[in-house]
């Protein structure tokens, strides 16, 4: 009975989970993106809702440019990148006999990512999105 009860929960759970973004008008956006004038390597980009009842969405960066489905509406953007760290590693996740990995750090400074200051208006007219980041 219990078992039957904890699995209707989680059924239903999963149910309004994939319910998030229902009724969120999403649209192609591409754009992008530049750390000190140069186009960004390789990277991760997220639009964040405003309307916190829609999930956020994310693409890949490659050679500076950008291209995902993100919601409708005002959006908060984070920008995340990294490099490896030259002469440092550190313990594999794979377990203490797996070659060591490299030590990656954040090229891209928090006010574009976890304190970030970059935001879209995504519409039907409004697509398109550049974002030239500055480093010190």
């Amino acid at each position: 009975m219990i078992t039957r009860c904890v699995l209707a929960s989680f059924a239903g759970l999963l149910v309004a989970l994939a319910g998030c973004n229902k009724g969120a008008k999403m649209i192609e956006v591409e754009g992008t993106v530049t750390l000190n004038g140069t186009n960004l390597a390789e990277g991760d980009i997220s639009f964040i809702p405003e309307d916190k009842k829609v999930r956020a969405e994310a693409g890949k960066i490659k050679d500076g440019k950008y291209q995902l489905k993100a919601p409708a509406g005002k959006n908060k953007v984070e920008i995340r990148a990294t490099k490896e760290v030259p002469g440092k590693t550190m313990p594999s996740a794979a377990g203490p006999d797996a070659k060591p990995e490299p030590v990656r750090e954040s090229i891209i400074p928090t006010k574009y990512n976890d304190q970030t200051t970059l935001d879209a208006d995504v519409s039907e007219t409004k697509k398109s999105f550049n974002f030239e980041l500055k480093s010190p």
